[in-house]
């Protein structure tokens, strides 16, 4: 299924709040997965190491709940697009990938300073978590277009359906 379509379906089932409230999307997201979210923020330089993804971000899957950790020292309106990719990546079902051979793996000083936040975590867990290494994947180009989307979304005004449009189509929005 195209992002969009996945868009659309997501956003049914998990509207974006208008106007837009970061904490009440994290808590419906949470709500929806059944799972509680903890945000992390963190030096951007402790994110910013060979196999640590794009430098900025990174989703942590506990065994019942769920970590993003992110960089705090960025704008707020970067901080939750950060986020909102974090966030896709969990609506979109991208678990576990398998490492490319020859792919970079993570460095042990960036495994060993996200362990040292997160001591609740295995090095393993870490270590695979920050094989992301760019944007070059489905998955990553995935999310990047659902935080855009969600994001765009949010800033555009809400609409407002016309009498004919309510009196046709009111069913359909349930």
């Amino acid at each position: 299924m195209a992002i969009q379509a996945r868009f659309r379906s997501l956003t049914r089932d998990l509207p974006i709040p208008h106007p837009w409230d970061l904490s009440t999307y994290l808590d419906d997201v949470a709500a929806y997965r059944g799972r509680s979210i903890s945000m992390l923020p963190i030096d951007t330089a402790l994110l910013a190491g060979t196999g640590c993804g794009t430098g900025s971000g990174l989703w942590i899957a506990k065994q019942d709940s769920d970590v993003i950790v992110y960089g705090a020292d960025t704008t707020e309106w970067h901080a939750e697009h950060i986020i909102v990719h974090e966030i896709g990546h969990m609506l979109l079902g991208h678990g576990p990938e398998q490492s490319d051979p020859g792919e970079p793996s993570a460095s042990t000083p960036t495994v060993a300073a996200i362990a040292e936040l997160l001591p609740s975590i295995s090095p393993e867990s870490i270590a695979h978590v920050l094989g992301r290494t760019d944007y070059g994947t489905l998955r990553e180009r995935d999310a990047e277009t659902f935080a855009d989307m969600v994001m765009l979304h949010a800033m555009r005004p809400p609409r407002r359906d016309s009498l004919l449009h309510r009196t046709f189509f009111r069913d359909r929005r349930r």
